[in-house]
């Protein structure tokens, strides 16, 4: 194979790995996100429950 080939596959693999970190770090911020929305979920349903508890006195 030539040296042009050889340098055009180090290249893509050198690509696939940046690709492969950068996916792994947004699923990482995807999963995080998704626990902070639970937790404001989860607030809001308590808030919820205060208001009705306040409105039902």
């Amino acid at each position: 194979m030539e040296q042009s080939q050889q340098q055009t596959l180090q290249n893509l693999g050198f690509e696939i790995a940046n690709k492969a970190i950068e996916n792994a770090q947004l699923r990482a911020q995807l999963s995080t996100l998704q626990g902070e929305n639970e937790q404001l979920k989860s607030r809001i349903h308590e808030l919820s429950k205060e208001e009705s508890n306040d409105d039902a006195n």
